[in-house]
């Protein structure tokens, strides 16, 4: 009986540690992008599609919002190469529901192999490689996350 109590306790504590961090990526997510916004200069209604339509403009300011937030969670170099298993590293912290993360990983592996390595700048990279996350996204039913879950 002594080990049950043990395990639940133990679980819990996992579950909230988890949330805590996944908590934690979120709020260091929102801090960046709204970073790199203030930096190209961006008002919240130029980038208003991407969270309510799951739609990039196709804008050189956009495009390099996206790379900017790539490059600050660190899985985007300045040539432009993506770093797949950091941003799998980032999912599996972030999804807390292991189907969600299941299908964010799914996107991750279409994607790694769609999106070219070569585009030699962090604008490009990062519209490609968002465009092809949220796309995926859209088809498979990922949920992706607003700037309204950092305060849930």
């Amino acid at each position: 009986m002594r080990f049950l109590i043990l395990s639940v306790v133990l679980c819990y504590a996992f579950a909230a540690d988890d949330k805590e961090e996944s908590k934690k990526l979120l709020q260091l997510e929102h801090k960046i992008f709204l970073k790199c916004m203030a930096d190209g200069n961006i008002t919240e209604s130029a980038v208003e599609s991407i969270f309510k339509k799951l739609e990039i403009p196709d804008t050189r300011s956009i495009k390099c919002l996206l790379g900017c937030y790539m490059k600050g969670m660190g899985y985007l170099a300045d040539d432009g190469k993506i770093d797949w298993k950091k941003l799998d590293e980032i999912n599996k912290v972030e999804y807390l529901d292991p189907e969600q993360e299941k299908k964010a990983l799914e996107v991750s592996v279409t994607c790694s192999k769609s999106v070219p390595q070569n585009l030699g700048n962090i604008c490009d990279a990062g519209y490609a490689a968002g465009k092809c996350f949220l796309d995926e996204a859209k088809k498979i039913g990922l949920h992706i996350f607003t700037p309204e879950a950092v305060q849930e």
